[in-house]
C-alpha cells in the first residue's frame, strides 16, 4: 500500500498573511489537525494544533502555566520562538518552518519509519515539486482499522483501482464529494470517511458504490456536514 492510497483527497493551505483566527477556523471547521502554509504556490511552512495552544487570547501562554520566565530568559532564542507563536497575530508568525515530506509513492513502512524516527505526527506530500497532501498518523490508522478481521498481508493492487472508481462515484452523487471524503480500500472493502452535506447523500452513495465491479463490501463512516 502506497501513501496515495490512504491520502486525503482535498488539499487545504493558507496563505502566509491568513490571520491566527482564520487558520483556527479552518482547523476546526474541516477536522484536520493541520495546514500548509504556502507562499507564492510553495509551502514555506505547517500550522498545527499544537501550535495554537499557548495564545494570549486564551491566557495560556507559558509562564502563565508550566513555565517560568526565569528559566527562559536564558534561552534567547526560544523566547523569541515562544514570544513569536503566542502573540503573533498571522501564520507566518506560529507556523513551523521545518517540515518534512515524502513522495506520494512512498510506503506505509516508509512514512511510518519517518514519522516515528523524527517524531513527528504528519508529513507533506508531494508530486514533484508539487503539494498533493498531508500524511499523518491517523491515515495510517484509519488503514488498520479498514482492514478486513484477520487480514495478515498488505491490500492487492487492484483495490487501487477500485478506489479511483469509488471517487469518480461520488462526485456524480449530490451531497456527496471525494473532497470532502477518504476512501480507503483494502482487500475489496470501501471504507469512507469525513463528510457528506446532506443525510439524504447518504443512502444513494452507498448504494452506488456497492454496485461497483470487484466491491466485496463498504463501510461508511461519514458525517454530515455541520454549518458555522
Amino acid at each position: 500500500m502506497k501513501c496515495r492510497n490512504i491520502l486525503p483527497n482535498e488539499v487545504f493551505t493558507v496563505p502566509l498573511d491568513a490571520p491566527v483566527r482564520t487558520v483556527a477556523a479552518l482547523l476546526a471547521e474541516k477536522g484536520i489537525s493541520a495546514v500548509p502554509v504556502v507562499d507564492h504556490g510553495k509551502v514555506v511552512g505547517i500550522v498545527s494544533e499544537g501550535d495554537l495552544l499557548h495564545r494570549q487570547e486564551l491566557g495560556t501562554e507559558r509562564y502563565r502555566t508550566r513555565f517560568s520566565w526565569l528559566n527562559l530568559i536564558t534561552d534567547r532564542s526560544a523566547l523569541a520562538d515562544f514570544e513569536r507563536k503566542e502573540h503573533g497575530m498571522r501564520a507566518r508568525d506560529i507556523m513551523t518552518r521545518d517540515v518534512l515530506s515524502v513522495s506520494e509513492d512512498a510506503s506505509l513502512g516508509e512514512i511510518a519509519d519517518t514519522l516515528e524516527s523524527n517524531n513527528v505526527k504528519r508529513l507533506l506530500v508531494l508530486r514533484g515539486d508539487r503539494l498533493v497532501g498531508v500524511v499523518s498518523r491517523a491515515n495510517i490508522v484509519r488503514a488498520l482499522a479498514a482492514r478486513p478481521d484477520g487480514a495478515a498481508a498488505p491490500a492487492a493492487a487492484d483495490d487501487e483501482e477500485i478506489r479511483y472508481a469509488v471517487i469518480e462515484a461520488l462526485e456524480s452523487i449530490k451531497g456527496t464529494s471525494p473532497w470532502l471524503t477518504t476512501v480507503i480500500v483494502s482487500g475489496g472493502i470501501v471504507s469512507l470517511y469525513g463528510t457528506v452535506e446532506e443525510e439524504s447523500a447518504h443512502a444513494p452513495s452507498r448504494d452506488r458504490i456497492r454496485a461497483l465491479a470487484h466491491v466485496v463490501d463498504m463501510k461508511d463512516y461519514r458525517t454530515v456536514l455541520q454549518p458555522y
